[in-house]
């Protein structure tokens, strides 16, 4: 049972009335509506391929090779197992335009449920900027973790928890090394205080 504002339950009648519905089926049509389930990975996949499918065919479409890149290091990263969400393993795939490329990554996918992100994966997904939506501070708090032999906690910020590393500690070995240069890039020495935390 849910308590419902005043008004409310008259005005689902009326369009349950419209519709031809029950007054049930019409909350749940809404409630499908509004909390539509969340695609699967070969769903996903597949609408990603279609796109690169449809934006070959169509020559005139502005910075074309741009958005076919694009979805294609989607797919590879969702591949790889480095999207965060899924883990969920589905039907197959149906009416791929490119199957053989799918079902190599499908493969790969599974491979990574199995055993975990493999190291050279994970590197070239940090290499595509996997991590740099992330600001100086996580960034420095995350290279503190990993240093105090916490990654756990740093692959949490980067909602990373639940990826599961074919070799642990290289994967850790990897993203430390990637936290380090990249804010060395950014915001200097990663050794010492950062420079927000000056005082001022």
């Amino acid at each position: 049972m849910i308590r419902l504002p005043a008004g409310m339950r008259d005005r689902i009648k009326k369009a349950a009335e419209r519709s031809g519905r029950s007054m049930n089926s019409e909350i749940v049509t809404a409630l499908e509506a509004y909390y539509p389930p969340e695609p699967t990975l070969e769903d996903v996949l597949e609408s990603v391929h279609s796109a690169i499918s449809k934006a070959h065919a169509a020559s005139n479409i502005p910075y074309r090779q741009v958005l076919v890149d694009a979805l294609d290091e989607l797919s590879d990263r969702l591949a790889s197992g480095l999207e965060p969400d899924q883990y969920v393993q589905r039907l197959p795939l149906k009416g791929m335009e490119d199957w053989e490329k799918v079902s190599d990554r499908m493969v790969r996918w599974r491979r990574v449920q199995k055993y975990g992100v493999a190291t050279d994966d994970l590197e070239r997904e940090l290499d595509r900027g996997l991590l740099k939506k992330f600001g100086g501070d996580t960034i420095y708090a995350a290279i503190r973790a990993m240093e105090e032999g916490k990654p756990e906690r740093a692959l949490k910020w980067f909602r990373l928890g639940e990826v599961k590393f074919a070799e642990p500690e290289a994967a850790y070995a990897a993203i430390e090394r990637w936290l380090k240069e990249y804010y060395r890039e950014n915001w200097g020495d990663p050794d010492a205080p950062p420079p927000w935390d000056d005082g001022e």
